[in-house]
């Protein structure tokens, strides 16, 4: 399998052809299941222009919970240290962190929060603002201990790698524009920085316009990407080659 490349296809496709432990860590965020419609925050009206390439992101929520499952499961598989899952719990896939814990419960080895400096508007008037994420991390590295052997915290430069990150979304990002659900950059930086070393490997299942790409190649270490839609990848594609012209220079 060719290394740093982003494959055109769904991920399980991909998996399917890795052996175990194939891949160093993983950083990645499904979609979410919240359906191809929502509320504006500019304009706080209802609009179905804010949507995925060529996924409608709404199927039955057993349908999603269960894929989730099989997705987590080959993930799992096929990383040989860490799995950074980041994961929002939405109306639509209600129930998912209960599901994480009923079927992974022994492989979770710490669960990160990401709280949002500028959170979305709430989708009702009514409603809160939901500020947070979950970020699961499930390892192969003692995961019924809290320390990580297989880390780079030395990179650090506070007391210690925090479980609870204060950082904002990704609003306004214009390398990310025509994908409306990337996470930000400094998402799998983070975890690629501190939990994986110098030439790893690193993958996203859901690579989207490969944001954890872009992070790979900052920090030299190479990357594997699985996206369906053709339009993302192209796009990740001329955006790493920009990353990696800059690194070449240095």
């Amino acid at each position: 399998m060719v290394t740093n490349k982003i494959y055109s296809e769904d991920c399980l496709e991909t998996m399917q052809r890795m052996n175990d432990n194939f891949v160093d860590v993983t950083v990645t965020s499904p979609p979410y299941n919240a359906g191809a419609s929502r509320r504006n925050r500019k304009t706080r009206g209802y609009t179905d222009i804010i949507k995925y390439d060529n996924y409608t992101d709404k199927i039955s929520k057993e349908e999603y919970l269960k894929v989730c499952v099989d997705w987590i499961k080959e993930i799992i598989r096929v990383t040989k240290y860490h799995v950074f899952f980041n994961i929002q719990e939405l109306k639509g896939n209600k129930g998912i962190v209960k599901t994480i814990y009923e079927n992974f419960n022994e492989q979770i080895k710490d669960v990160f929060i990401w709280a949002k400096t500028n959170p979305p508007s709430a989708i009702n008037d009514n409603g809160v603002s939901r500020g947070y994420e979950y970020i699961f991390c499930f390892s192969k590295d003692e995961p019924q201990k809290s320390t990580f052997n297989y880390a780079n915290f030395s990179n650090y430069n506070g007391d210690y790698v925090k479980n609870i990150i204060i950082k904002p979304s990704n609003v306004d990002n214009k390398e990310t524009k025509q994908h409306n659900f990337a996470f930000p950059l400094w998402l799998p930086k983070y975890f690629i920085n501190y939990f994986s070393k110098e030439n790893a490997l690193i993958y996203d299942p859901f690579m989207g316009v490969g944001t954890t790409a872009t992070a790979s190649v900052i920090l030299k270490r190479n990357y594997i990407g699985s996206e369906i839609s053709k339009k993302y990848v192209d796009v990740a594609n001329k955006r790493i080659l920009k990353y990696k012209n800059q690194t070449s220079l240095f």
